[in-house]
């Protein structure tokens, strides 16, 4: 009895570290993304959505220049989904792609893909940060 409650504590605690270093890796990522993005009226980082299962489609007329509300959207989605839940990020104006691929001196290495290649080390840096 005991082995078994043993190893179903260490199943349990070990998806929740997973969750919990998916959901740090996520708004990390997204939130840089988020704050990498250029600004001229706020528009564009008032666009990006977090959404689980499947992009978010909309767009809006959403102004947010300091990026902090739609951070924190996206974090509380983030915060929301689970171990096996996919998450993504979207920005659907019509000119984000445009953006993504150097339109804008203030990003030109785009949002996405500069912070693509950060993946790997924020896995690290969530990691780290579990309890022992």
């Amino acid at each position: 009895m005991t082995f078994s409650l043993d190893i179903k504590e260490f199943a349990e605690k070990t998806k929740r570290n997973v969750n919990d270093v998916k959901q740090a890796v996520a708004i990390d990522l997204f939130g840089a993304i988020i704050k990498g993005s250029p600004v001229d009226t706020g528009r564009f980082r008032g666009n990006w959505n977090a959404s689980i299962g499947s992009p978010d489609l909309s767009a809006s007329s959403n102004m947010d220049p300091s990026g902090q509300g739609s951070t924190s959207q996206m974090a509380q989605t983030i915060e929301t989904s689970t171990v096996d839940d996919t998450l993504y990020i979207s920005n659907n104006l019509p000119y984000a792609q445009r953006l993504e691929y150097g339109w804008s001196k203030q990003a030109p290495s785009g949002m996405v893909r500069l912070n693509i290649t950060r993946f790997q080390a924020a896995i690290q840096k969530a990691i780290a940060k579990l309890p022992k």
